[in-house]
């Protein structure tokens, strides 16, 4: 299936599923990182961090700093469906965090989570 993108249309957003280990650099501790991808539809234009945790605080603070780094707020963030993004995954009538829903709302663009179980609607950052 094809999916058109509108160039600042949406974005999707998810973390990748993989850790990334980083080491401290004076006691050698390993300390586990997750990987925040925000995608661009139209241009495939790629944001990447790595944060500690996938808390509504990191994961908030990761779409900010996104925008930052694309410049502008598209229309519409396409997250996943995860515990900091959604509250109650459904196919019909999902319901976002109201915090992100709030973030999103000031930023004048909307939250619209992926579908559960349909990869197709986000292939563009699994």
């Amino acid at each position: 299936m094809r999916q058109v993108h509108v160039a600042g249309d949406k974005v999707f957003v998810d973390y990748s599923g993989k850790k990334l280990p980083i080491v401290h650099r004076k006691t050698g501790e390993i300390r586990e990182a997750e990987i925040f991808l925000g995608v661009l539809g139209a241009s495939s234009y790629t944001f990447a961090e790595a944060t500690w945790s996938q808390t509504l605080p990191d994961w908030i603070g990761s779409h900010l700093r996104m925008f930052r780094f694309f410049g502008g707020v598209p229309r519409l963030i396409v997250p996943d469906n995860l515990k900091s993004g959604v509250n109650r995954s459904s196919f019909y009538d999902p319901q976002d965090q109201p915090q992100l829903r709030h973030d999103g709302f000031a930023l004048r663009c909307r939250v619209l989570p992926a579908r559960p179980t349909r990869p197709k609607d986000k292939a563009i950052v699994s």
